[in-house]
């Protein structure tokens, strides 16, 4: 007979506890889908710097054969006197 009275109480007790759980597991998911954007992003920013990168470490490589380039004219040392 108390246990018939309690059912109420222990009802609504099980129902706030499934909605506080719906509710964490939604904000948990939308804090992911968030933080997954800012992710995507920064690694699009990632790979636009190591372009950047690979582009200026090519230049450096060009410019030091063409430094390379002149110093060297391509005559030998060669003393035929």
């Amino acid at each position: 007979m108390e246990f018939i009275k309690a059912l109420p109480y222990v009802v609504g007790i099980l129902a706030t506890v499934v909605a506080g759980i719906k509710w964490l597991y939604g904000q948990i998911k939308e804090d992911r889908n968030h933080y997954e954007k800012l992710y995507q992003q920064k690694q699009a920013e990632v790979e636009e710097l190591k372009d950047q990168l690979n582009e200026k470490e090519i230049e450096i490589v060009k410019l030091r054969a063409s430094q390379k380039d002149a110093f060297f004219d391509g005559k030998g040392n060669h003393d035929d006197d």
